[in-house]
């Protein structure tokens, strides 16, 4: 990941390995990267959250899609974690600027302070 705005990069913790999400957080890394997106060491942590949440989401998900809705007629109790874990990622998603709104907000504060050309303005001209 390139350098960020501290000189330091934002490192894979061992946690996030022991939790098998090294993949998702190197997934999110290639997708910051690529969108030139500016964390922090601050962001570290909060990566490394969003990677071990995702990976859990998905074993939550996957557990449900084996065992079913209901187990022994009781809802399968992994339907509240993965709606926790899914809140969690959507909300780190926010934090870390990954979002839609996010991308967007960012888009048009580069237009605005002109780093970027505006490519509606220049259809419309």
């Amino acid at each position: 990941m390139k350098e960020q705005a501290t000189g330091q990069e934002v490192k894979l913790l061992e946690v996030t390995k022991q939790a098998g999400a090294e993949n998702f957080f190197n997934l999110l890394s290639n997708v910051i990267l690529e969108a030139d997106i500016d964390l922090i060491t601050l962001d570290e942590f909060q990566l490394n959250l969003l990677a071990i949440n995702l990976q859990r989401f998905a074993q939550c998900e996957k557990n449900i899609n084996e065992r079913g809705l209901t187990i022994e007629g009781k809802k399968n109790p992994l339907i509240a974690a993965s709606n926790i874990y899914l809140k969690n990622i959507q909300s780190l998603f926010n934090d870390l600027g990954l979002s839609r709104n996010a991308r967007m907000k960012q888009l048009l504060n580069q237009i605005q302070t002109e780093k970027i050309n505006d490519p509606i303005g220049e259809l419309l001209d």
